[in-house]
């Protein structure tokens, strides 16, 4: 990468830093972290699921410890999903992406300019076709 391109990236993730988006996934993120409650959870979610899985996977598995793990994973994934934290995490990791994916179309319209994702089809703001 050129120095030329890195300042003018670094510029743009200034601006990006500074968006509202990307403002409320920090936000949002920081209080999933600091939902212990929320954040254990999820942690024995992992561990349940690996064990339910190994378990599952045995041809002579006890049918009682499957039933008995999967429905502990299901209550974890019920709390998990539910909670404030994972709900606004998951609202601003969606936000995010798609901002994301915004900018890379914007790039990826200068670098390829007739791909079809890159086309609005107002071509008076089209550097491509003419």
């Amino acid at each position: 990468m050129t120095d030329y391109l890195k300042t003018l990236l670094d510029s743009v993730g200034v601006a990006l830093q500074d968006d509202d988006t990307v403002k409320e996934y920090n936000a949002a993120r920081e209080e999933y972290i600091a939902d212990t409650e929320i954040t254990s959870a999820v942690s024995e979610y992992n561990v349940q699921r690996m064990l339910l899985d190994e378990q599952q996977m045995k041809p002579d598995a006890d049918q009682t410890l499957v039933e008995s793990i999967s429905a502990r994973v299901e209550a974890l994934y019920e709390k998990i999903m539910t909670a404030n934290s994972m709900k606004r995490l998951a609202a601003a990791e969606n936000a995010l992406n798609a901002l994301l994916n915004d900018v890379n179309k914007t790039i990826m319209s200068y670098i390829i300019p007739e791909t079809e994702s890159s086309c609005g089809g107002d071509c008076g703001h089209c550097h491509g076709c003419h």
